[in-house]
């Protein structure tokens, strides 16, 4: 296995770190004798975010030579074994003995691939001389998971698709995005961007391809998440039932959904899988970075129980690869653009069910300052029974929450009332 690992080590000395890296709005945290994990979901770029800093080392006056990377996923180091992994140590002297001393920079993609790597990363973490990044899109990179095996020195980096401001930067539309003062030029631009970005979504690789091979490409992720980290890991009996549920989720996304709908609606297609199924289902997506739940927000267990989660799945372009295009769901495939946005920003997120029957989409609260706000989502605000019912909603969670910040997102509408901004979707991405 020696062999191997100096055929890969070798190579990326050899090769560099890949050029046109485009940079992220990711704040890469590192940390002496702390691990710092880039995870998402698969393809969206983690490895470039770890190109990035390698970059910054390389400017700051570091030398190649004092960083390792390996991808555990590369065929080569199939067979590797955790009794394998000291090896990269002295692969690594052997290749740059002047730097076999001092502080080396590791960036291992994909280490959980070798069955008891925790032990190794541990080691690691606790060396003076190593500092180490992490990349993975399996759930054994869970942020619980790392707390407990890095004995709590972890510093957790979730990635996503491109936004919308790293879209237009990535794809060379707006290399300086602003975010106020728009010209008529830059309006014009803005709203073809933003009908382009609802139709790609923001994997990186399927930027520059044709409509066929996106979706093509994209189908190809889900089936990758599918195999290798749900049904390879956990083993899954029905596989035909966890594909049904996905199925669903990707055509009943952003609504109220229950294991309880889920189970019946496999049960109408003769494909049994009881309540308890579903839910392991639901967590494995979940974990996987395929979809993400909100809750109501209430601490009644009775209003939960009317109440079920909404899912949100990772990507606009997923949901246009998996599904016919359908102009009734341009509302739901904008609240998911809206969700994914607010997902970035890191707060709670939770949907308001008010007393009077009505919903407002989303209640954020700040994780560090728990300053709160409300969100509404609403395809367009002309008709007056639309405009009504979205105004009244959050007015009605305002009031009882006492919550000023207040904004309905539409697409393309603009206005205010009462003190409640409405704004189009690509400004609002913008502010």
């Amino acid at each position: 296995m020696k062999e191997e690992l100096l055929s890969v080590m070798r190579e990326f000395y050899h090769d560099g770190i890949p050029e046109g890296v485009v940079p992220r709005d990711v704040e890469y945290v590192e940390k002496l004798r702390a691990s710092t994990v880039v995870k998402g979901m698969r393809r969206t770029g983690k490895t470039f975010v770890t190109y990035e800093r390698m970059k910054r080392l390389v400017a700051d006056g570091i030398p190649l030579k004092r960083i390792v990377h390996i991808n555990f996923e590369d065929e080569r180091l199939s067979k590797l074994t955790v009794d394998d992994l000291h090896l990269i140590g002295e692969v690594h002297a052997e290749l740059c003995p002047e730097f076999a001393d001092g502080k080396v920079w590791y960036f291992l993609d994909e280490l959980q691939c070798v069955d008891g790597w925790e032990s190794y990363a541990r080691r690691l973490v606790d060396s003076p001389n190593v500092q180490l990044c992490l990349t993975g899109s399996s759930s054994k990179l869970l942020s619980e998971e790392i707390a407990t095996q890095m004995r709590g020195r972890s510093l957790p980096i979730e990635v996503f698709p491109l936004s919308f401001p790293e879209y237009l930067r990535f794809n060379g539309i707006l290399s300086d995005v602003p975010k106020a003062g728009f010209t008529a030029r830059e309006k014009g631009v803005l709203r073809k961007a933003m009908s382009d970005y609802a139709e790609r979504g923001g994997f990186p690789d399927v930027q520059d391809v044709s409509s066929g091979m996106r979706a093509a490409m994209l189908q190809e992720y889900v089936d990758a998440v599918l195999y290798r980290d749900i049904i390879e890991r956990h083993k899954v009996a029905s596989v035909q039932a966890l594909k049904y549920t996905l199925e669903y989720l990707f055509h009943n996304y952003a609504r109220k959904t229950s294991t309880r709908s889920i189970s019946g609606v496999l049960k109408n297609l003769s494909v049994p899988a009881n309540r308890e199924s579903v839910a392991d289902y639901l967590d494995w997506f979940k974990d996987a970075y395929l979809v993400y739940p909100v809750s109501v927000l209430s601490d009644s267990l009775a209003v939960k129980r009317v109440n079920p989660d909404k899912y949100y799945l990772i990507d606009s372009g997923l949901i246009r690869a998996m599904c016919v295009k359908n102009d009734a769901e341009r509302g739901w495939m904008l609240e998911n653009i809206v969700y994914m946005a607010l997902r970035r920003g890191g707060g709670k997120i939770s949907y308001i069910a008010n007393a009077d029957g009505t919903e407002v989409d989303f209640h954020v609260r700040d994780r560090s300052t728990h300053g709160e706000r409300l969100v509404q989502v609403s395809y367009a605000m002309s008709d007056a029974a639309t405009f009504n019912r979205e105004t009244n909603a959050i007015k009605f969670a305002r009031q009882k929450k006492g919550i000023h910040d207040c904004t309905i997102v539409t697409w393309d509408d603009e206005g205010e009332i009462d003190g409640i901004r409405i704004m189009p979707v690509w400004k609002w991405l913008l502010a």
